[in-house]
């Protein structure tokens, strides 16, 4: 498949498609304030009751983090036989975390942005590095931590990979 087709098929999924960031528990979604900046109870139900979705329970929600969008994201992946990896980027001057994934295709990494609601300037957007190599030293470059979390990422427990790094 092309890039072009496998972005097709992920952006028909989360882009502009009614999603909200925050997370479900127990039928009750939580998202955060968005209008006050920092969201001190979001933040405290982000690190102590949240727990990573099923991509089912995404979609058919219509909510999620980061996390969430990425786990969407691999099992559409999975399911078409295309490579990918899910990274956890940490900035350690805002001590801020976020996952993406990147996926391989015609012989290049890509990377899309689909977490919802993303303020980001790529978000929708396919950028393209020549391969994974390059796609890490440009966030090495930028003074990010990036490490593979594929492995550690399970469906229905909480996301330690993250919340160890904001410890």
């Amino acid at each position: 498949m092309s890039i072009k087709e496998i972005c097709d098929i992920l952006r028909a999924e989360l882009y502009n498609n009614g999603f909200e960031y925050g997370f479900i528990v127990e039928g009750k979604k939580y998202k955060p304030n968005m209008d006050k900046g920092f969201d001190k109870e979001y933040d405290h139900f982000s690190k102590t009751i949240y727990t990573v979705q099923d991509p089912s329970v995404t979609l058919k929600e219509k909510i999620g983090t980061c996390v969430d969008a990425v786990v969407v994201m691999k099992s559409i992946l999975d399911n078409l036989s295309v490579s990918n990896k899910i990274w956890l980027i940490y900035n350690k001057k805002k001590n801020k975390v976020h996952t993406i994934l990147t996926f391989v295709a015609e012989g290049k990494a890509v990377y899309l942005e689909l977490t919802p609601q993303s303020s980001k300037s790529w978000y929708g957007q396919e950028m393209i590095y020549s391969s994974e190599q390059e796609f890490l030293q440009v966030y090495k470059k930028n003074d990010y931590d990036i490490s593979d979390v594929t492995n550690l990422i399970q469906v229905g427990r909480k996301p330690y990979f993250l919340l160890h790094k904001l410890n």
